[in-house]
């Protein structure tokens, strides 16, 4: 194991593809694109023909469903701003989420086939962009892929219980559920009225507590709702 730990440490743990790291390729060479509030960088099902790397500003990754329902799923800004990367990295010809501006958005416009050229060619970009799909999919392996095989209540459950994992300071925070329903149910692509059943089941339960029309998670329901999902 100690083995193993020093060759990830020699090699490095760096995960961002960000602009900072093809900075030094760019050479004024590719222009600066300006985004308003609520326009599109790239829309879902496009071909990923450029990647944008976000220089300031705020995007959400949003992807729509078949039953309507929409999903708010990843944040993007200077920091990890790398739009129609990943697409590109994993050779698919779609891109497979809209990605909406938040506020006034400016990003380097680069053509795909360069920057593929660029990892392809330069060792240290290629690792990274290795640890980068690695990440991507262990971490969508041990919660998309678990998530999206719970039905009804058990999705609420896993949403609650990563919702107070998130936001508690210490293992006896109380925490308050700050999201709306209708969020919820974006969230967990399912309808309004589900999340209302689901919460009441989870209150009658002592899943969750519910005082003056507001919901919180505390230590001991936390317990009971990883005991419950256990249990599938």
């Amino acid at each position: 194991m100690n083995r193993l730990k020093e060759k990830w440490d020699h090699y490095g743990y760096e995960r961002i593809f960000n602009y900072s790291k093809i900075s030094e390729k760019i050479n004024g060479d590719y222009p600066v694109v300006r985004f308003e509030s609520n326009d599109a960088i790239v829309i879902r099902g496009d071909f990923p023909k450029y990647i944008y790397f976000i220089l300031n500003g705020l995007a959400m990754g949003t992807r729509d469903y078949e039953n309507g329902n929409e999903y708010d799923y990843f944040r993007l800004d200077e920091s990890n701003g790398s739009v129609g990367l990943l697409e590109v990295l994993a050779q698919k010809e779609e891109i497979i989420a809209t990605v909406i501006c938040v506020s006034e958005v400016e990003a380097v416009r680069v053509p795909s086939e360069i920057v593929y050229e660029w990892i392809m060619q330069d060792l240290e970009l290629l690792r990274l962009s290795a640890r980068l799909l690695a990440d991507d999919l262990y971490y969508r392996s041990g919660n998309d892929g678990l998530f999206y095989h719970l039905e009804g209540v058990d999705r609420l459950r896993y949403f609650m219980m990563a919702y107070y994992e998130e936001q508690k300071v210490d293992d006896t925070s109380v925490v308050e559920v700050k999201e709306s329903r209708e969020k919820i149910a974006n969230k967990l692509g399912t309808s309004l009225r589900t999340v209302g059943r689901s919460l009441k089941t989870l209150r009658d339960n002592q899943e969750l507590i519910s005082k003056n029309r507001k919901i919180y998670i505390g230590p001991a329901e936390q317990q009971r709702l990883k005991q419950k999902l256990s249990s599938i």
